[in-house]
């Protein structure tokens, strides 16, 4: 087994700051990897360095004794580490971020180079989300399910509300009025139509049925894309049905792409999340991602009819 540099500078970290938290606000690194770095050194030299207790980190005496040893070596490279340093790369957080790509798209892809800290992006589903921020992977999600683990916090900031959508061949004046057929005629003609869906959230349709029908959809989609936007696009240019989230078709509404055609007997809303590690190193990020975020998912309506009355009167 080989040691590794990154083991000592957070051995010094901690040694320095007496706790694994304020190490990792100092390294700008996860909790979680800083344990794994004293972990991994304790294996390395054989011995505990410190002793766990429920507010500090009490170095043993062999972690006296590395200290001493190392201290003077380690202030050396940093020095140099931090002269030879590339100028952009200086004091730069790293933030890392999960929530579905359609979102990142929309509402945060646009910020990032105007960013004063690095950003790491993963798109997974809601609860592999959530078990990456546990880890201590990612340090903000957006997610529409909350956890209940103590160490997190779940904050709602927007409303999700899920709609049905026809694409723009399709003849909203010749579709049936949905609130006056019965619901066996609605289910009839909804299944004689072609449908759209991702691969990777099958449940924004399952669940949309469930709620309007009390059953599982007993039908296969059409087309199953990569993603929604995809959806939107190919709706864009011709027939066809998908249940999808509003905010993400608003701005395809506003130029008349694809249309909304019902929002089900009762609107299907989820409340979205911010989800965060409490005590996270990088709040001042976190926090700068939040009202970007917000922003974006209050003013999107606005912005897409302004383009599209630009677009008009051009």
């Amino acid at each position: 087994m080989q040691s590794n540099f990154e083991w000592f500078r957070t051995f010094k970290a901690i040694y320095e700051t007496g706790t694994m938290s304020g190490a990792a606000k100092h390294l700008y690194m996860t909790q979680p990897g800083v344990g794994l770095h004293l972990n991994a050194l304790e294996t390395y030299t054989g011995f505990p360095l410190f002793e766990r207790t429920a507010r500090k980190m009490v170095p043993t005496e062999k972690g006296h004794q590395l200290y001493q040893q190392v201290i003077t070596l380690l202030t050396g490279l940093e020095d140099i580490e931090t002269r030879f340093k590339k100028k952009a790369g200086q004091d730069r957080a790293t933030v890392a971020v999960g929530m579905c790509v359609e979102t990142f798209q929309q509402a945060l892809e646009k910020h990032i180079p105007h960013l004063p800290f690095n950003l790491i992006m993963e798109f997974e589903a809601n609860d592999q989300l959530t078990q990456s921020l546990e880890k201590g992977a990612l340090d903000l999600i957006l997610t529409s399910t909350v956890s209940d683990n103590r160490l997190l916090t779940f904050e709602p900031f927007t409303i999700e509300k899920l709609v049905l959508v026809a694409g723009k061949k399709v003849d909203v004046n010749t579709l049936p009025d949905f609130n006056a057929i019965t619901t066996e005629e609605l289910k009839h003609w909804l299944k004689e139509q072609i449908w759209y869906n991702t691969a990777s959230d099958l449940k924004l349709l399952n669940k949309f049925w469930e709620e309007n029908f009390k059953q599982q959809p007993d039908f296969f989609p059409n087309y199953i894309l990569p993603n929604k936007f995809s959806i939107i696009r190919c709706l864009s240019e011709g027939e066809g049905l998908a249940v999808l989230p509003e905010f993400l078709c608003r701005e395809a509404f506003a130029e008349g792409h694809i249309t909304k055609i019902w929002e089900g007997y009762t609107p299907i809303e989820n409340s979205l999340y911010f989800g965060k590690r409490k005590n996270s190193i990088v709040v001042d990020e976190i926090e700068q991602l939040e009202e970007m975020l917000m922003k974006e998912f209050s003013n999107v309506e606005t912005e897409a009819l302004l383009r599209s009355a630009m677009k008009t009167t051009a």
